[in-house]
């Protein structure tokens, strides 16, 4: 045998970790203390006692709350998140660069009162305190809906382009369905600026959220009516429709999806990713699926998370595809190093 022949059998192919430098897919800006209660629904995932605000007690533990299961009911009482947290945290689980989510969504009215409850991360707070604060860290999208009209979802999609984001996000559980005909011009300005678009598909627990528009089967209509646009399914409709999600994905070119959350707890379930899922994401669309983290909301498991993928029975290629290289594709991201 030549002296210089691989001589390494497939576990140590499978073993192997070489270097590599991952990109969060998904994360969400807006949560941070400073200024808070100037971003309408940002303050509700901290304070209250609700799903979503129980969901974030561990990353209240994790940035010092020493009593992180009481209930919060006002601004000061809100821990201190910073830009700084999100580096911390990306630097430590090898994260190159993270895409975050701007966020403008108005929800249907609900209750006996009619009232309206409003998500919003606005373009130009993403743009000045991370993007321009922390060079070659992070890329965003622009929130988008229509419930104040076709035009205005318009100028929400030139925002974001002004903001240099590369595509936009329609947050299905606040804006309502994706294929109303009302969001075509919006999604027509997308293929005119060469943007792409982003639809939530999970089931959502925020305050007025209601699950039938989060359906991956409403974006069926969006692909069809827009073949050349590109389009990234969020969650793959994890707790809603996954089989829907893959689906769509395998049936349009130009349809993507990311899979949030890869917790290895959460794994054992058919209702979310487990393993038989991600082998046939493998399988079927390697290169048509990104990982993301919704950081900070898994700030607990954030390194684990990661470190879980890396471990998992499949080619260290697709490894590399899912935790970097197709989203970095996706979106043209130049690595800076």
């Amino acid at each position: 045998m030549a002296e210089n022949e691989n001589t390494e059998g497939t576990i140590e192919k499978m073993m192997q970790m070489k270097p590599f430098r991952h990109f969060d897919s998904h994360g969400h800006a807006g949560l941070e203390k400073k200024g808070i209660d100037e971003r309408d629904g940002c303050m509700d995932f901290w304070c209250g006692n609700s799903v979503v605000s129980r969901s974030m007690m561990g990353a209240r533990a994790m940035l010092g709350d020493p009593n992180p299961f009481s209930v919060l009911t006002k601004k000061e009482e809100c821990p201190d998140l910073t830009g700084e947290t999100f580096i911390q945290y990306m630097d430590q689980a090898n994260i190159e660069g993270m895409c975050l989510q701007a966020i403008n969504g108005v929800t249907a009215p609900y209750g006996p009162d009619k009232k309206v409850w409003k998500w919003y991360v606005p373009n130009e707070y993403v743009k000045k305190d991370f993007i321009d604060a922390f060079p070659g860290r992070f890329t965003a999208v622009g929130g988008v809906h229509a419930r104040y009209g076709s035009e205005e979802a318009v100028n929400m999609v030139i925002s974001a382009h002004e903001c240099g984001f590369p595509g936009i996000k329609f947050h299905t559980a606040t804006a309502g369905y994706p294929n109303d005909k009302d969001m075509y011009p919006a999604y027509e300005k997308c293929l005119e600026l060469g943007m792409h678009v982003q639809f939530h598909t999970g089931c959502e627990e925020l305050p007025g959220t209601r699950t039938k528009y989060q359906s991956p089967e409403h974006l069926d209509d969006v692909a069809m009516d827009f073949p050349d646009l590109k389009i990234l399914q969020l969650h793959c409709g994890i707790f809603n429709n996954i089989e829907m999600g893959l689906w769509n994905v395998m049936k349009h070119d130009n349809m993507y999806t990311d899979i949030v959350i890869p917790v290895p707890l959460l794994m054992h379930f058919r209702q979310y990713f487990d393993m038989e899922h991600i082998r046939f994401l493998e399988f079927f669309i390697p290169d048509k699926v990104f990982y993301g983290t919704d950081f900070p909301m898994t700030m607990p498991f954030y390194k684990s998370m990661l470190d879980n993928v890396m471990n998992m029975p499949i080619s260290m290629e697709f490894k590399h595809k899912l935790t970097g290289n197709n989203f970095r594709k996706f979106v043209g991201w130049e690595s800076k190093e």
